[in-house]
Parts: structure tokens; C-alpha cells; sequence
């Protein structure tokens, strides 16, 4: 007992203690005092502060240089090895880890970022990656840089797509600017880079006030036309329908159903795009070759069938831009849109009105209401309730608004055009290619003087 005691005391004095530590390094960050590890490129003066060490920083820019040029880890790693170039230990073999770690580090821009990690526990000491579990503080030209903070921006673009299998494009959204998709915001399924507010940003662009259309607007009804005022058009949900146009969304995959291949017979590839602030999503034909199709079928015997579409890039984002639960899994019924002649069809979907199955139990206070089910829980906004669904005339302004009418050029097949989220003066591949070359050029002929 008297040990199990004195264990309690010395428990609660490292608690204390690591609340102590806790609260100084909190402190510090907030009063701009960081902690300065050795890092490549860098020396410590007297004073603690970060100067440039110009021989290690040939390596960091040759890293840098070779990456926004084309290379991968691997090869960068590969040719620091054979040109006997140092790391900030000592060591002269170079792995792609640590190439990548050099990439990484804002450090290198001049600017520092502070508590990358935390300790969640006082008793095991284990570090873990900080994802928004603890403040984070970043200044910017702390120090003297030894990259652009534009050629840094760029390396971590494309560090961040290179993660989905889209390596050497540095991504860019584009924007439709007319026709029926107006607004409407292409996804690449491989793009990682961009935040909700970009694709915000992106569509507000090509509207003079940055907003689609007000709330008020009314469709008038022709002479001799029904009058359905007062009617609503019934929640495709409330039935169980065979061959439902729908979509499903996880946050890592999403998946067509086999009702909307044959809402779009014999096409392969399709395009996704994303209205943000109507809450739409469009699904129209693209061709193989496009940098944003997306195969949604396979051929299985003498039939297509839906293949599961895997989206970890961009499926957060769109998440985020719906206000959808992460922990959920969420289906959206669809409806086939085409012209008069035919000619063109897109498939459009009401990302607002949408079933959610929630894996365990809706969290509490959940505004839903849902029957229960074996293996998940299927819940719909609790609004439902008061209504069969929309207004009839409110169901069909947005078609109207969106230029989805038979009159009209629809031009579905419009390209986007490219929207800048944010300007940066990379450096040209011409000037990286023969950077590069002097640089490892001058290392040889070091390395042959010094023998």
C-alpha cells in the first residue's frame, strides 16, 4: 500500500509537470519564440536563429529544383547518393523518405510552423501528427529562405497529388462560364490541393456579383397551363424504386447505381462537376482522354455495371462544402436532364435533400428521424416530415435559372476554363533544367579538385 502510494504522488507529479511544459511551450509559440531543430541548409548563430549554410544549401535547392523539374524521391535520392552529398547527420545515403522530409519543411520558404505534433499522453511520451487536436502558429519570413515561397507552394501541390496517382501536374480548377452548367465547378478525382473555399472562390467568379440568382425569383405560368400551385413534387426517397437514379458517397469512394448508366447508355467516362453554392452536382459524358474523366462502369459479361470510384482527394472537400458528417455514408437521388433534340443530357443532383446511413446511432440532438436497421441506420432530415417534398414551381426554378429548358442552347459540353486561386511566380522548367545541370555539374568538379 505505501508503494502503491508513493507510485500515485509520482504519477501526479509528472502530470503536473507535463501541464507545466504544456503551458510554457503555449507561451512561447504565442509570444513567436520557436523551437529551431537542426535542419538541412540551416546553421544557429550565438543568438539560436536560423542563418543559411551555403554548402548544404546546394542540396536543399538541387532537391527542390529536381522535384518541381519532374523527378521523383526515389530518383532525387538516387543522385544525391552518387554525388556524395551530406545530410544534416552526416550520412551520404540518401533515401526517398528523406528527400521527402526536406520537401516538406516550410523552414526552407523562411517561414515556421510551430507544434506539427503533440503528446496526447504524459505517461508513454508518444508524439502524434497534430490534425487541428492543438493550436498551430506559423510566421512567416522568421528567416532568411533558401527556396521561393511560390516554388515551395508548388512542390507541396504537387507533393499532395502525387499522393492519388496525379504526379507532375500542378492542379488548377476550372470553372464553367456558360451555358446550362454555368457556375459549375469540374472536380479532378486526383486533385488534393484545393480548400472548400476555392471552390467556392471558383464559382462565384464568372457571376458579376458573385451570387447565382436571389431566392425571390418567379416563374410565371402560361395561359392555358395547369395551375399547380399548391402542389409538390414527391421525394424520389419515399419510394423504393428498382432502378433508382442514385448516388452514394463515402468519404473515401463514391458509387454510381445501375440506374444511372442507363440514364447514360454506352458512355464509359463521365465529368462530375459541383455548383457550391446551389448545392448541385452534374454528371455529364467525357471522353477517355480528358485529365478529368472518370470511369464509372465496368464491362461484366454483356453488361456494364457501377465500379466503386475512390475519391480520398476530393471527397473531404465536398464534404465540407455540404456540411456532411464524415462518420456518415450519404445517397443522393439523381434526375436525367436532356435537351429537345436529344443532342445533349447531363444528370443532376439535389446534394441538400439526400439519405444518411449512420454506421452506429445518430449522434445526439441530430435533427433526424430514421427506422431502424440491422446493420446501419437510415435517416432523413426531420423537415421531411412536414411536406411530400417541393413546391412545384421552386422544383423547377432551378432548371429554369440554370438554363436547363428546351429553348435554349444548352452547351452542356462547354469546356472549363481555368481559375486562379492564388498567383504564383514559379520558377520556368527551362531555368530548373539548367539550374539543375550547373548544379551538379559544379558538385563534380568539386568532388574532383577536392580529390
Amino acid at each position: 500500500m505505501s508503494l502503491s502510494f508513493i507510485s500515485t504522488l509520482a504519477q501526479e507529479e509528472s502530470h503536473n509537470k507535463s501541464e507545466i511544459m504544456n503551458s510554457s511551450i503555449e507561451m512561447r509559440f504565442r509570444r513567436g519564440i520557436f523551437l529551431t531543430p537542426p535542419l538541412l541548409g540551416y546553421d544557429q548563430d550565438e543568438n539560436g536563429d536560423l542563418v543559411i549554410n551555403q554548402e548544404e544549401a546546394k542540396t536543399v535547392r538541387l532537391i527542390f529544383f529536381m522535384y518541381l523539374y519532374g523527378y521523383t524521391c526515389v530518383q532525387i535520392a538516387e543522385t544525391l547518393t552518387r554525388l556524395g552529398r551530406k545530410t544534416k547527420k552526416g550520412n551520404t545515403k540518401w533515401s526517398p523518405g528523406a528527400v521527402l522530409q526536406q520537401l516538406e519543411n516550410e523552414r526552407h520558404c523562411g517561414d515556421v510552423l510551430a507544434r506539427k505534433t503533440w503528446t496526447p499522453s504524459y505517461l508513454d511520451h508518444k508524439a502524434k501528427k497534430n490534425k487541428q487536436d492543438r493550436n498551430q502558429y506559423l510566421m512567416r519570413d522568421h528567416h532568411e529562405a533558401i527556396i521561393s515561397r511560390d516554388d515551395f507552394i508548388a512542390v507541396q501541390r504537387l507533393i499532395s497529388n502525387a499522393k492519388y496517382g496525379c504526379s507532375r501536374i500542378l492542379p488548377q480548377l476550372s470553372v464553367i462560364h456558360e451555358g446550362a452548367l454555368k457556375g459549375f465547378v469540374i472536380i479532378n478525382p486526383k486533385w488534393a490541393a484545393f480548400t472548400a473555399d476555392d471552390y467556392r472562390n471558383a464559382s462565384a467568379s464568372v457571376y458579376e456579383d458573385g451570387h447565382v440568382f436571389s431566392d425571390e425569383h418567379q416563374i410565371n405560368v402560361n395561359a392555358g397551363d395547369f395551375d399547380l400551385r399548391g402542389f409538390q413534387v414527391a421525394r424520389a426517397e419515399l419510394f423504393n424504386t428498382r432502378e433508382k437514379t442514385s448516388i452514394s458517397f463515402t468519404t473515401s469512394n463514391i458509387k454510381f447505381s445501375a440506374g444511372c448508366l442507363k440514364k447514360l447508355p454506352k458512355v464509359i467516362y463521365v465529368e462530375m462537376l459541383i455548383h457550391p453554392e446551389l448545392k448541385l452536382l452534374a454528371v455529364r459524358p467525357a471522353a477517355k482522354n480528358s485529365k478529368n474523366a472518370i470511369k464509372w462502369c465496368v464491362l461484366k459479361e454483356t453488361d456494364h455495371q457501377p465500379k466503386s470510384i475512390g475519391g480520398k482527394a476530393f471527397l473531404p472537400r465536398i464534404f465540407e462544402l455540404l456540411d456532411w458528417d464524415i462518420n456518415c455514408k450519404y445517397s443522393v437521388r439523381g434526375e436525367r436532364l436532356s435537351n429537345e433534340a436529344g443532342t445533349e443530357a447531363v444528370i443532376l443532383f439535389k446534394m441538400t435533400d439526400t439519405e444518411v446511413f449512420y454506421r452506429d446511432k445518430p449522434p445526439e440532438g441530430d435533427d433526424t428521424v430514421s427506422p431502424v436497421s440491422s446493420k446501419t441506420i437510415r435517416a432523413f432530415p426531420l423537415h421531411w416530415t412536414a411536406s411530400f417534398g417541393d413546391e412545384y414551381y421552386r422544383q423547377a426554378q432551378i432548371k429554369e435559372l440554370l438554363n436547363f429548358t428546351n429553348n435554349k442552347t444548352w452547351n452542356t459540353s462547354s469546356e472549363g476554363i481555368p481559375y486562379i486561386t492564388e498567383e504564383l511566380d514559379v520558377t520556368l522548367s527551362s531555368v530548373l533544367e539548367a539550374e539543375i545541370d550547373s548544379m551538379i555539374e559544379n558538385i563534380e568538379k568539386a568532388d574532383d579538385n577536392h580529390e
